[in-house]
């Protein structure tokens, strides 16, 4: 399984990961926004950079605005981000790319970082209602990574500057 994301920067990220360790709470993998649904690439793993270079470099660096924390259904915690038109645009060149493994959004993909998964319902709602806000208002996107599930973690197999010719 392969993933499309973006890495907090080095505040976000820590910030996140004292909330897990306080918390006693974890996402999938380290702190990380999904630029797409994550999906299997049947082909040469060379043909998917190939691709994605095409696709990212007609993409500029963009702002991502964080939000409120929330709650998806299956006690879900996230981080809310906003990234505006320039990240819709993104998300919808990544999509045809290859279809999503599991279809969990669909139209409805909301940008975010999670920080817990799995809690029971009034868990996550009363977790999400006392958690600080990020020491981050904004950052600048410009880098996205490629990453593979082996089944042991996420590891990063690629990264790409956006807008590069």
């Amino acid at each position: 399984m392969y993933g499309v994301l973006v890495w907090p920067p080095g505040p976000l990220r820590s910030f996140l990961e004292e909330l897990q360790r306080l918390h006693g709470v974890r996402g999938f993998g380290p702190p990380h926004l999904n630029l797409r649904q994550p999906f299997d690439w049947p082909y040469e793993e060379e043909a998917l950079y190939r691709g994605l270079e095409g696709i990212l470099r007609g993409h500029p660096p963009f702002r991502l605005r964080l939000g409120r924390w929330g709650v998806f259904p299956h006690g879900v915690v996230y981080l809310r981000a906003y990234g505006g038109g320039a990240f819709r645009r993104l998300h919808h060149a990544l999509e045809p790319l290859a279809p999503p493994l599991k279809e969990l959004e669909g139209p409805s993909f909301i940008p975010h970082f999670t920080l817990a998964l799995g809690l029971p319902e009034e868990e996550a709602q009363a977790l999400a209602d006392r958690l600080p806000p990020p020491p981050v208002a904004s950052f600048t996107v410009r880098e996205v990574a490629l990453v593979k599930d082996d089944g042991e973690g996420l590891w990063e197999v690629a990264r790409f500057s956006l807008g590069n010719p």
